[in-house]
C-alpha cells in the first residue's frame, strides 16, 4: 500500500472496483472481490486513486473515487483523463459510458456504398 493513502480510503476504492468489475459480469463468471485488487499498483492522483493492473497483467489502468470508476482505455495523458473523469462525475456517472461499436457501423456504411 502507498504510504499517503489511507487505508479506509483505499478499502473503500478495492470494494468499489470490485462493483465496477460485478456490475455487467456473464453468467458463470465467479464475481471480483475486493481483495482481488490489492495487488494493483496504487498512486494518488489529486482526488482519485489511480490503480494499474500488477506488471504485464494488463493494460487495464482505473481511476477510482468514492462515487466512480472510470476505466481508461488508453489516455492521452493523466489530465486528459481526468477532464473526462470530472466531467462525467459532475453530471452523476458512476462509470465511463460503452464505446459504440463501431463494426456494425462500418457495416451499415458499406451496404450504403454499394
Amino acid at each position: 500500500m502507498p504510504e499517503s493513502v489511507d487505508q479506509e480510503l483505499l478499502d473503500r476504492a478495492y470494494v468499489r472496483l470490485a462493483e465496477y468489475h460485478n456490475e455487467d459480469l456473464p453468467e458463470g463468471i465467479p464475481a471480483a472481490t475486493p481483495e482481488a485488487f490489492a495487488g494493483y499498483q496504487v498512486t494518488p492522483y489529486e482526488e482519485w486513486l489511480i490503480f494499474n493492473a500488477p506488471d504485464g497483467f494488463t493494460n487495464q489502468t482505473f481511476l477510482v473515487s468514492d462515487q466512480m470508476v472510470y476505466e481508461t482505455p488508453g489516455w492521452e495523458s493523466y489530465e486528459d483523463a481526468l477532464a473526462e473523469a470530472r466531467a462525467l462525475k459532475a453530471a452523476g456517472a458512476t462509470r465511463r459510458p460503452e464505446e459504440p461499436d463501431d463494426d456494425e457501423d462500418d457495416d451499415d456504411e458499406d451496404e450504403d456504398e454499394d
